[in-house]
């Protein structure tokens, strides 16, 4: 398929510097499965006559852990995402990106930390997109959540051994899940019903499951 015009092969060229190769997650690869996420999503709201701007989208996706690596703090950044929208105002203003798209961009970016609100249809899809992984193949889920794992010893210098990261990251899931992400009948039908939460309910259940003694198992 033809790409937009928007899409800037310069672009990705710079938004690629900004991440760190070697992270087992957060890195570009991610970013770009987040941008061929975002393109699904935006056709589906095409298709449901979604009024969506893809070009944000897009410019959001590409950014949204750029610096990942890096100690935001140190960069007077209180969260991850507010570096990350940092960094991807500064690219974005250096490639002649409107002001009015850029701060989109940053507000889209910003939309995917744990706990931050997300209103427009531009927040909802960057959002969307970031955490698609968590209603994937149950083999895609375990070896994501097993790669974040690894990562945080890399960044850290501290080994997590795996029941322990399982229940954290169950918790840290299930926070992500508690807010309803209200864009595509993909994620709340006219019964009320999400797909998406569906099938990343039963991939975190299956992790905890697969977690617990065998007798627990048969249990619960």
């Amino acid at each position: 398929m033809q790409q937009e015009s928007f899409e800037s092969p310069a672009v990705e060229r710079a938004a690629a510097r900004l991440y760190r190769p070697d992270l087992p997650y957060h890195n570009f690869g991610h970013a770009l499965e987040a941008v061929a996420n975002g393109r699904e999503i935006v056709g589906r709201c095409r298709e449901e006559g979604i009024r969506i701007d893809e070009q944000v989208v897009y410019y959001a996706l590409l950014f949204h852990d750029a610096g990942y690596h890096e100690d935001h703090l140190a960069h007077g950044c209180e969260t991850k995402e507010i570096y990350s929208a940092r960094l991807a105002a500064e690219e974005l203003a250096r490639h002649g990106v409107q002001a009015r798209v850029i701060d989109k961009v940053c507000a889209a970016i910003i939309s995917t930390d744990r706990y931050a609100s997300f209103r427009t249809n531009e927040q909802k899809a960057v959002r969307a997109a970031d955490l698609a992984g968590l209603a994937a193949d149950y083999e895609i889920f375990r070896a994501n959540t097993e790669k974040l794992r690894q990562e945080h010893a890399l960044l850290t210098g501290q080994s997590i051994d795996w029941p322990t990261w399982v229940a954290g990251a169950i918790d840290v899931l299930r926070t992500y899940l508690n807010q309803e992400i209200r864009l595509t009948s993909y994620f709340s039908n006219r019964h009320g019903r999400s797909v998406f939460h569906t099938r990343a309910l039963a991939n975190i259940e299956r992790l905890r499951q697969e977690d617990l003694p065998p007798r627990l198992a048969r249990t619960c």
